[in-house]
């Protein structure tokens, strides 16, 4: 299942049963009614500082997203060349980069 629908299947979950979904939603999110509705009927996602925002509120919502995140690791592991002992294909053990990676702004 792709990204975008697992984060608004949990979105669903853990808001539509919920008496005013649509305004508890806005309010966890920061953002509008009209947003808040638009992610319940799938027709957009949060942007990231909603999502951060619903991360927040929510632990079922941050435990999806830290799910997709290690799923996305796991994967980016298993595509490096078997037997090499560097964090990508091609590079010497030296140049081993290890921990998390920033991108520079």
């Amino acid at each position: 299942m792709p990204v975008r629908d697992r984060l608004l299947n949990v979105i669903k979950r853990e808001f539509e049963p919920l008496r005013f979904a649509t305004e508890m939603l806005a309010r966890a999110a920061k953002k509008t009614p009209r947003a808040a509705r638009n992610w319940l009927s799938g027709t957009n996602a949060p942007d990231a500082e909603a999502l951060i925002e619903l991360m927040a509120s929510s632990n079922a919502i941050a435990a999806e997203v830290e799910r997709l995140v290690a799923e996305r690791r796991k994967a980016r592991e298993e595509e490096e060349c078997p037997g090499s002992n560097s964090g990508f294909a091609g590079s010497s053990g030296s140049e081993r980069m290890t921990g998390h990676h920033h991108l520079s702004t």
